[in-house]
């Protein structure tokens, strides 16, 4: 007789409920919580921009509370389900989750802020205010930055998670502190800008060169986090053994991080993300290729 399986979306959602809800920590809880607030935030400036209009681009446009709101909000909820599979004591489990909510939170307070109060919220000195909320939201950002850190380290020394899940973490992991050097980077030019005169009002403070993108640079490696144990988490649900399931997810780390040393390299050469008349712009293949074959991969596994 065979056995009958309920449908993979059934078994998905169960195994979600019950890793992300049903079985998470006090603290996890904490980081789900503000990290929905944080997106509701953002699209909640989505429609007030989609009410009001205006430019995507600029320092005043709704898309930066929008994307940070998002952003921010995606990435707390992520983490907080990254420390179900991390072995650590609750206190430290609450001191990293407290730092991680309350800096992420007051990263989307002060961009959300100074959106209303329509001025810039990054390299804005015009007034006092301006200048502390400027040098607030940095101390902000250290603070995430140290919580990355500690979240990093015990996704190195202490995962519970299967070989393929953990090293997607662990990879995850490494490309958003990578992100966070790029926002160094970029902070510095523009604060250097800054010095020299140049107003975020009439010039763009994160262009590189001629026209190196420097928040694509920092975007790119910021939501590998969610992309590549996602594909871990979906290559659970097929018949795969072990050491395929590692393969595979290996392949998608190579590609994330191709990905970005071209989105990186492009930028410091000044160059924009994509040119069609540039040979360089054919260096995405590589990642391309690497991150399609393991989606592809896993696809093919579902389906069986």
């Amino acid at each position: 007789m065979s056995t009958i399986h309920p449908p993979l979306p059934r078994v998905m959602w169960a195994s979600l409920r019950s890793t992300f809800w049903d079985d998470a920590r006090g603290y996890q809880r904490l980081a789900y919580v503000v990290g929905a607030a944080l997106i509701l935030t953002g699209l909640a400036h989505g429609v007030v921009w989609a009410v009001v209009g205006g430019s995507a681009e600029g320092p005043l446009s709704w898309r930066k509370p929008v994307t940070f709101g998002v952003s921010f909000g995606l990435t707390t909820l992520t983490l907080g389900w990254i420390g179900g599979l991390l072995r650590a004591p609750a206190w430290s489990g609450w001191l990293v989750s407290v730092l991680l909510c309350g800096s992420t939170a007051l990263e989307v307070l002060w961009v959300s802020v100074q959106r209303a109060r329509g001025v810039p919220s990054h390299f804005n000195d015009m007034t006092a205010l301006d200048e502390a909320l400027f040098t607030w939201g940095g101390v902000t950002i250290a603070v995430t930055i140290t919580a990355l850190l500690l979240i990093t380290v015990a996704a190195f020394t202490s995962c519970t998670a299967d070989a393929a899940m953990a090293w997607a973490i662990r990879g995850g992991m490494l490309a958003l502190l990578a992100a966070q050097v790029v926002g160094m980077w970029m902070t510095a030019h523009g604060i250097g800008l800054l010095d020299a005169g140049v107003s975020p009002l009439t010039h763009s403070m994160t262009t590189y060169g001629q026209a190196g993108a420097m928040k694509y640079a920092h975007a790119v490696p910021m939501h590998a986090i969610q992309v590549l144990p996602g594909l871990a988490w979906l290559m659970g649900f097929g018949r795969w053994s072990g050491r395929a399931r590692l393969l595979a997810i290996s392949a998608a780390i190579a590609g994330y991080a191709s990905l970005f040393a071209v989105a990186y390299g492009r930028t410091a050469l000044g160059l924009e993300p994509f040119d069609l008349v540039s040979a360089s712009t054919l260096l995405y293949l590589v990642p391309a290729l690497l991150l399609g074959a393991a989606s592809v991969a896993t696809a093919a596994a579902l389906r069986r």
